[in-house]
């Protein structure tokens, strides 16, 4: 287990009763509450980034004519084998989770 280190960050009066407000809230501390938001947020950089390489090297090198029509047959196949399932309350309860989580 890596060892934490202790640091301190000047935070604005309002953000501070904001985080000791939800820390009270979620029956968390103050700490383990930002340990979170910087992880996710770090995630979310790494995640934008990764969506910016993505995006770049499809304009550098955008996709041919037949890889398209490759991928058109690939959606009607999928649409012809799983048909019209309905995932929406399967994607409603992953939401709900996810936001517990949070």
């Amino acid at each position: 287990m890596k060892k934490n280190k202790i640091i301190q960050v000047p935070v604005p009066e309002d953000l501070l009763r904001e985080l000791d407000e939800l820390s009270e809230k979620r029956d968390q501390s103050r700490a383990a509450l930002i340990r979170e938001a910087c992880a996710e947020y770090m995630a979310n950089l790494a995640e934008a980034e990764a969506d910016r390489r993505y995006i770049r090297s499809y304009t550098e090198m955008p996709e041919t004519d037949e890889e398209r029509e490759w991928g058109e047959l690939g959606s009607q196949l999928a649409a012809e084998v799983w048909g019209e399932e309905d995932w929406s309350e399967e994607y409603a309860a992953d939401m709900a989770e996810q936001d517990a989580a949070r």
